[in-house]
């Protein structure tokens, strides 16, 4: 209605000048008779050339130049201009023709025609043409075409001037741009009442966008009735309003207008993806506009959307309201985003029941939102990934309250209330942990922490009880400048002692993991550097479906494939105990280690290796190992105990033993039998000597008292030690009792071959021992004086027979009685050649 008065009001010029020349022509009307032609009056309003008039039945009047000049003083109204009307209803009684050629109003022009009751009026904004019949008071009028150019509208149809009540009255229809429909019209104490019903449209975008043009409608509000809204087809059920002529007060309170568009596509904002619904009706009442929207979906979920614009005309403000159940996904936060509310929340499973209000200031786009979001299931706080069973959050224009929630993942279970101010990107988060546990490092119970969140470019989350910094980017890079709060909580430190360390954790998702292990100070008792100790290190340390771990000093290598451990070690000293090494481990562990010295701590027994490798699962442990060009190989289970090593140094050996027994020379070693404390074995000796024993010290004692003896004594046999050219030892144990089944030993100078027992658990002794000595030494044998006590065998030797008993640590030897001379060696020998034993090849 705006534009229609301002149309009115360019008009107000012609009606004042159309008022005043009538009525100076009346008052001459003497002289119309007659008829005048005059070539130019002037007034102070107005100019006139080339006019003429004559009166006949009725005036003739024609004028070809009328120069209308500006007012001063002007009322901002259109009463004049609607005076005009009064005047209509003299025209068709007193004029036959009224031809005015040009009429000027600065550069306004137009022209007017009146003939045979036919009515034209043209100029740049405004067309008439219509026709006049008389009846009584009334002057009715048939509008056969009125154009309001500006506006590309055609109006037609039946108007009635009633000049009694001043009541007028105007019934037909319209067409402007996409738009067709009826228009009702009612003047009545200067108020104008109008009415446009069943109008339809398939657009109406370029009515909107004229209108726009022409009454100076804010973009974004006509952007809110077209353009964020758009339909396959519009319909407006009625658009009833009224208009003050006197004050030009379009009345906007009393306005209201119903219409519906079908198949609406609704965009809450232009950088978001569009609504749809199956219609809308827009209802424009009390100086607002109301989008009642039906069956909206927003990216293809059910929602509930209400829309509405209030204080249209002073300070519009848009209301959108959205209810849904549908997940807190990116669809919510895009909507949000687009109105600069950064919420770094998303939800990827679960439920959700969600109310979210946007109050927009259309003057300046100022964004209130407000909103409340119950939700379970998975969500996403800035790129970290929970499980949720509850989580209520409250959002206030740009702060985001989540009151009483809890989450959890695969690491830990918390329940926290949190602030999020998406203007600065921060949030806090009041965290109660009741429980954080990362297997064989972390276990944690009832633990409260204040966390922050900055999520204004790389989400970084930080723990003020923990003091870790997590960045949530790609690659999330988790760095722990200090383990120190961690250790209440992990056993795996205190175990290996770890007293310093620094970790820094990369990651695209928490599974694929790298992790650097800087400064690290430790105390491990059961690891040492070869040459000396072991107490500080850096380390990497990669987690996939394998999980390796590689010391920067090279010391030490480990990677984890599902149930199996693997262990490298290099220029180490590793401290084992036999029994801990026999128990329970619920994964496989594979172990590989060069230049390393194993130590076995309970027995006191150290071994030096080139290189050994084996494994341990639940109930079985293998290893094998090099060392001085020798090997050992070990394999025990659930009653099954296998050892067999050749090429063993002395050294070995005696290491092995915990024995200063042997010098120098090579070693072989089986053993076959159910565990340590039941078995059979066989250690072969070659080109070694036998020492510092107690029993061999004895033994040397014993034959340097027996006279007969002295004459065959060699530098070897007292000094260096027994020299042994090959020898074999075969054992049994059951228990605590050792069983020396056979001692075959051939010597340089002389040859040993016995049997005996030995009880660990009392250290008692029982052995029998032949000395044969001088072999193929008949030529000699009869320089002997104790024939009793040295016998000639079949190789032609001399042999003695020795009987050892008492303790290890006390043995007591002495040669066997005349009565046993005879038939001791054969038995000796015979059991030897006769064992029945048997050892794994």
């Amino acid at each position: 209605m705006s534009t229609i008065s301002q149309m009115i009001n360019k008009n107000r010029f012609l009606a004042l000048f159309l008022m005043l020349f009538i009525s100076i022509f009346v008052a001459l009307f003497i002289w119309l008779k007659i008829g005048i032609q005059i070539e130019s009056l002037n007034f102070s309003q107005f100019k006139i050339s080339q006019l003429y008039i004559k009166l006949d039945n009725k005036i003739t009047l024609r004028v070809k130049n009328i120069d209308i000049l500006p007012l001063t003083n002007e009322k901002n109204n259109t009463k004049p201009s609607l005076e005009l009307l009064h005047y209509l209803s003299w025209i068709d009684m007193l004029f036959e023709t009224i031809e005015l050629t040009n009429i000027t109003n600065g550069e306004y022009k137009s022209y007017f025609i009146y003939a045979d009751n036919k009515f034209n009026l043209n100029n740049k904004d405004l067309y008439i043409n219509a026709n006049f019949a008389r009846q009584n008071h009334n002057l009715n009028v048939a509008v056969n075409e009125i154009k309001l150019k500006d506006f590309n509208t055609t109006i037609n149809g039946y108007l009635e001037l009633n000049f009694y009540n001043d009541r007028h009255k105007f019934s037909g229809k319209f067409n402007s741009y996409e738009l067709s429909g009826n228009l009702g019209l009612n003047i009545e104490n200067d108020i104008l009442t109008y009415e446009l019903s069943d109008v339809s449209a398939s657009t109406i975008e370029q009515f909107m966008n004229a209108l726009a043009n022409i009454t100076g409608l804010d973009n974004e509000i006509k952007n809110w009735i077209y353009g964020y809204i758009k339909a396959k087809d519009y319909r407006v059920e009625i658009l009833r309003g009224k208009f003050d002529l006197n004050s030009n007060d379009p009345l906007i309170s009393k306005l209201y207008g119903k219409a519906t568009a079908v198949s609406p596509v609704v965009k809450f904002h232009p950088n978001l993806p569009a609504a749809t619904a199956s219609s809308v009706d827009v209802i424009f009442e009390n100086s607002g506009l109301k989008f009642d929207i039906k069956d909206p979906k927003y990216q293809g979920s059910s929602a509930i959307i209400n829309l509405s614009i209030n204080e249209l005309i002073n300070k519009p403000n848009l209301i959108l309201d959205i209810y849904t159940k549908t997940l807190y996904s990116n669809d919510i936060n895009n909507i949000l985003k687009a109105y600069n509310i950064n919420i770094p929340i998303t939800q990827n499973s679960g439920n959700m029941n969600a109310k979210l209000r946007l109050i927009i200031d259309l003057s300046n786009i100022i964004v209130q939102a407000n909103g409340e979001f119950i939700l379970d299931g998975d969500i996403d706080i800035s790129g970290a990934k929970f499980n949720t069973n509850h989580a209520k959050i409250i959002l206030k224009n740009d702060k985001l309250t989540i009151e009483n929630s809890h989450v959890k993942n695969s690491i830990f279970d918390a329940n926290f209330s949190a602030f999020i101010d998406a203007n600065t990107q921060q949030a806090w988060f009041d965290t109660k942990f009741n429980s954080i546990a990362i297997p064989n490092l972390l276990d944690i119970k009832n633990l409260d922490d204040n966390i922050t969140l900055e999520f204004s470019t790389a989400p970084k989350i930080n723990s003020k009880t923990l003091g870790y910094e997590l960045n949530i980017t790609n690659p999330i890079t988790l760095n722990i400048p200090s383990i120190e709060p961690l250790k209440p909580y992990s056993t795996l430190i205190n175990d290996l002692n770890i007293t310093k360390a620094a970790i820094n954790i990369t990651t695209n998702n928490f599974i694929d993991i790298n992790a650097r292990v800087n400064d690290a100070k430790f105390n491990i008792p059961m690891l040492a550097k070869k040459d000396g100790n072991y107490t500080d290190d850096n380390f990497t340390i990669n987690v996939s479906n394998i999980i390796n771990v590689k010391s920067d000093s090279g010391i030490v290598e480990a990677s984890i494939i599902n149930d199996e451990v693997n262990i490298f070690l290099n220029s180490a000293k590793i401290t084992i105990n036999s029994n801990a090494a026999k128990g329970d481990f619920d994964k496989n562990l594979n172990f590989i280690a060069n230049d390393t010295i194993l130590n076995i701590a309970d027995v006191n027994k150290s071994v030096s290796f080139d290189h050994f490798s084996g494994n341990k699962t639940s109930d079985t442990i293998k290893f094998d190992g090099e060392f001085d060009g020798g090997y050992i190989s070990i394999t025990e289970g659930e009653g099954i105990l296998k050892i067999k090593g050749n090429g063993i140094s002395a050294t070995a050996v005696n290491d092995i033993l915990d024995l200063n027994t042997f010098s120098e020379g090579v070693f072989g070693l089986k053993v076959m039998g159910k565990n340590s404390k039941n078995f059979k074995a066989d250690l072969e000796l070659k080109d070694t000597y036998l020492k510092d024993y107690k029993i061999y010290n004895q033994l040397l004692a014993f034959l340097d008292s027996i006279p007969s003896l002295l004459i065959f004594k060699v530098p070897d046999f007292n000094n260096k030690g027994f020299s042994v050219k090959d020898g074999i030892i075969r054992i049994g144990r059951i228990d605590d009792n050792l069983t020396i089944h056979a001692i075959d030993i051939e010597g340089a100078t002389a040859d040993i071959i016995g049997n005996g027992t030995i009880n660990l658990a009392t250290n008692l002794i029982d052995i029998t021992l032949e000395l044969k000595l001088l072999k193929d030494a008949s030529s000699i044998i009869d320089k002997i004086p104790l024939v009793n006590h040295i016998l000639l065998g079949k190789d032609k030797s001399i042999s003695t027979i020795i009987k050892i008993s008492g303790t290890i640590d006390e043995p007591i030897i002495k040669t066997q009685v005349v009565t046993d001379v005879l038939k001791t060696p054969f038995n000796i020998i015979k059991n030897t050649l006769t064992l029945p034993f048997v050892i794994f090849e």
